[in-house]
């Protein structure tokens, strides 16, 4: 046996050298050892193959122009909206705007919300109630854009009422802010045009215009938008008849043609009234015979004396009646005219300065009473006017 040969294996010896111990294998965290008494190791972090830098890169920027993208819309719309927010609220409050709501008042019936916008209240013929019972009123306008100088703003508007078209200076001062930045302006009150009440009647007739009553209180001269009003006597008498009367007011200044409207209600007698009137400067004139002097107080007639005759026992008497005609109302009252003169005869004792005594007398013709003749309670009364003959 050659030197290489193995050296003999001792009784009860293995000829195959031990192998060592296998490593335990590494279960999840916290697992049990693979046998008992193994030895236990710490869990090994997992790795995952990174992506590639230039992808990475990429993909941040992408994030970043999206983010600023969104961040600069945001901020146009939000700027855009702020804009047109902003003229929204300028155009509310512009002059123009003013002028333009105050003539859609007017136009819609609106009389007292009109009213509002000049900064005034309600009255007189500046009521809803009175301007929707008038009519012609405007029914078209176009505004012009407003010239502004410091805290004044003028506008012109042209306007059409029925079948005539006019121009309208509108007159705003700067009132305040909006929004801290926007200008507000007030509308200044319009001198707007009148209607002039005239009734030519007798005293203390109630009237009323398009069926409203009008308060004394107010005048007869009332303020008024542009429109056509109707003037009427309440309640007519038997005695009198009152004809209505319509002013119509045109434009919104009383500088304007047309502004000043006068509606001047007539009044003329009924049959009934002539005969009371009749009866009336009949009364007159026998009062006028009934007084016992050459020259009866406020009767536009006499009989002349003669120098140095004492008259005494004078006596008149009507021979022949006037007739009389009535027309219409002058001043104070219905005008009275003699159509035919009457006859008067003037009968005295007289005694001259000799002591002679006897009658005297005369004769005065073509007597013409004139005067008015008027209601008052419900009964006509005349009025000489004293005129010579």
């Amino acid at each position: 046996m050659s030197d290489a040969s193995l050296p003999p294996v001792p009784h009860g010896a293995s000829a195959v050298p031990p192998v060592p111990p296998l490593p335990p294998t590494v279960g999840p965290a916290g697992s049990a050892p693979a046998y008992p008494g193994a030895p236990q190791y710490q869990p090994q972090p997992q790795f995952v193959q990174p992506p590639p830098p230039q992808q990475q890169k990429r993909r941040s920027r992408t994030g970043l122009i999206v983010g600023i993208s969104i961040a600069a819309a945001v901020v146009v719309l939000g700027g855009a909206g702020l804009a047109v927010a902003g003229a929204s609220i300028s155009s509310s409050v512009a002059p123009d705007r003013q002028v333009d709501e105050f003539l859609q008042d007017l136009v819609d019936g609106r009389a007292e919300a009109a009213l509002a916008v000049m900064g005034e209240k309600p009255s007189g013929l500046l009521t809803d109630e009175a301007y929707t019972s008038s009519a012609n009123h405007i029914t078209d306008f176009s505004v012009g854009k407003p010239k502004t100088t410091a805290d004044t703003s003028t506008v012109t508007a042209k306007i059409t009422q029925g079948g005539t078209s006019y121009t309208q200076e509108f007159t705003l001062s700067k009132s305040g802010k909006s929004f801290v930045v926007f200008d507000t302006w007030q509308l200044e009150p319009l001198s707007l045009g009148v209607v002039d009440v005239q009734v030519q009647g007798p005293a203390g007739l109630s009237v009323e215009i398009d069926g409203n009553a009008v308060d004394e209180a107010d005048g007869t001269t009332l303020r008024a938008f542009p429109g056509d009003y109707e003037v009427s006597v309440v309640d007519d008498d038997e005695l009198f008849d009152a004809v209505p009367a319509t002013a119509s007011v045109v434009g919104l200044s009383d500088s304007a043609a047309g502004s000043l409207a006068t509606a001047a209600v007539t009044t003329t007698l009924t049959e009934a009234g002539v005969a009371a009137a009749q009866a009336a400067v009949d009364a007159y004139v026998d009062g006028c015979v009934a007084q016992q002097s050459l020259k009866p107080d406020n009767c536009g007639f006499e009989a002349r004396a003669q120098d140095g005759v004492t008259y005494s026992n004078i006596r008149w008497t009507l021979t022949v009646r006037p007739t009389y005609s009535f027309g219409g109302w002058a001043q104070n009252g219905w005008s009275v005219t003699t159509e035919t003169g009457g006859t008067l005869d003037v009968l005295a004792d007289s005694v001259d300065g000799a002591g002679r005594s006897g009658p005297s007398g005369t004769t005065i013709s073509n007597y013409r009473p004139v005067g008015t003749v008027t209601v008052v309670d419900g009964a006509v009364e005349f009025t000489s006017s004293v005129l010579p003959f």
